[in-house]
This record gives structure tokens, sequence and C-alpha cells, in this order.
């Protein structure tokens, strides 16, 4: 499993020296624009407010301040909760990741180690380190083009990003952001899963789970979850 993850990195690497980085983003970022509020969709347990919808429309970049709301957000939210509970049912599933011991006990403090590590992934990821290095943590949707361009796209994202000015450049945010907040978990533990396979192994499934949710919102997987209980509310009201 360690070197299955392990080589997920690699060619994560090997993305970014294969040139392919240079591609630019569907929605351009103008620095010219002036800022706009992140938007709140308004469905709380998926509310992508870090994802940018429309393709080819330009948009304005985001202040350091809004990168931290990004994050403040994303901390907020009950969908730190899904995905906690996401991972833990993958780790209990394909028996990976901490051992906390048998039963309840043990399945509530892997949620509470997977909760606490969803939220320093969304700080240093979507606050701290696109201030730093001046880059946009947002996943800027392809729209179109086949499957394989799309889930590649999708899979691209997390070692390509964009520079507050709209130009390519390495996700550090994802890349390191991931990277520290893996490494920091060891602080919290059990001392027989702290190792260097160990850490290699929660970076690999961070980036299978984003890329899984990267494709769900490059389809627009929420967006159809939402309208769908849209209607139903408004069916339900007359």
């Amino acid at each position: 499993m360690t070197s299955r993850l392990t080589r997920l990195v690699l060619c994560g690497c090997l993305i970014l020296s294969s040139g392919v980085w240079r591609s630019q983003a569907q929605a351009p970022i103008d620095p010219s624009l002036p800022e706009e509020p992140i938007p709140n969709r308004g469905f709380a347990l998926f509310p992508s407010f870090d994802v940018v919808q429309q393709t080819g429309t330009p948009v304005a970049p985001l202040a350091p301040h809004q990168k931290f709301e990004l994050a403040a957000r994303s901390i907020a939210n009950p969908t730190l909760i899904f995905r906690a509970a996401f991972v833990t049912g993958f780790d209990e599933a394909a028996n990976v990741g901490p051992d906390y011991g048998p039963g309840p006990s043990g399945a509530a403090k892997l949620f509470g180690y997977n909760a606490t590590n969803v939220a320093t992934t969304y700080f240093f990821s979507e606050g701290l380190l696109p201030v730093v290095f001046h880059q946009d943590p947002r996943y800027f949707r392809k729209g179109s083009g086949t499957v394989k361009s799309r889930v590649w796209w999708a899979a691209r994202s997390e070692f390509v990003g964009f520079s507050d000015k709209g130009q390519p450049m390495p996700n550090y945010s994802v890349m390191l952001g991931y990277f520290m907040s893996t490494a920091l978990s060891a602080a919290y533990l059990p001392p027989r899963n702290v190792s260097v396979g160990k850490t290699f192994e929660g970076y690999g499934i961070k980036l299978a789970s984003t890329w899984g949710f990267n494709i769900l919102h490059e389809y627009g997987g929420v967006e159809r979850l939402k309208r769908l209980i849209q209607q139903r509310r408004n069916k339900a009201d007359h």
C-alpha cells in the first residue's frame, strides 16, 4: 500500500517535470479586477466555495485575508465531518491508517485524528501557504472535454496551481500543505504508527481523496445534488 501511494506522489512530480504545468487556467485570474466576496453557495454539506465553477470567465484573485477566510470556512463547515468520516471508513476498510484499537472507542479516536488532520490540512493548504507563495488555493474546473482529459485535469490540479497573477506554478499549497499536516499528525499518533512509511501513506491518501472530490466538482456532482434537493424542497413547499 505504501509503495503504491509513494508512486502516486512521484507521478505528481513527473507531471511537473513534463511541462504539462504550463497549461492555462480555464477561468483566467485577472489581477485588475476588484476584490469579490467569497460566494456562499447555500448548501451546508457541500458549499464548494473553494471551487471556481465558471469556465473562461475571468475571476479576481483572492486577497490574503480571503485565503484565511476560505480556510476558516472549510474548517467550520460540516464537510469536514464528512471528509473525516469518509477517511475513517476507508482506513478501517483497507486496514490502513493509525491503529487506535478495536471497538467504538478506537473508531472514535480514529475519527478525531482524521478530523484534526483534515482541519490542519485546510489551514496549511487554503490559508497559510497560499499567502506565503502568493498562490490561489481554489479548484478551477475544466468544464469540458473528454472524460480522460477532465480526470487528468482533476489530478493535475493537485500538483499544478496558479499564482495570484494567474500564472501556472507548482502547487506548493497542496504538495507542501498536505505533507506538513501529515507530518504534524505524528504528534498525536500512537507511537507504533509513527514512521516515514506511514507519513507517505497518509500523504498519498490525502492526494487520492482530494482527486476524488476534484472529479466530483469537475462534473458538477455537487451542483446537481444541490439542484435536486432544492427541487424536492420546492415540491414540498407547494
